[in-house]
């Protein structure tokens, strides 16, 4: 049996006072957003980071095997 790697997606806010606050992004059901493709993970990050209004950014953690 084979495992693969999961993950997700991090959303970077930097607060009022410069600290810096991730959060998880989730799915219309406030799941976990989970992908199995680093790719594919990192491809969705790069665009909500271009798309971001406010100057966000997206990176892509492992967060474990499926």
């Amino acid at each position: 049996m084979s495992e693969n790697n999961v993950y997700c997606i991090i959303k970077e806010l930097i607060l009022r006072d410069k600290i810096k606050q991730s959060v998880i992004m989730v799915n219309s059901i406030s799941e976990i957003l989970e992908y199995d493709n680093k790719e594919e993970a990192e491809e969705m990050a790069k665009i909500f980071t271009a798309n971001s209004d406010s100057g966000w950014n997206y990176y892509v953690r492992e967060i474990g095997f499926k």
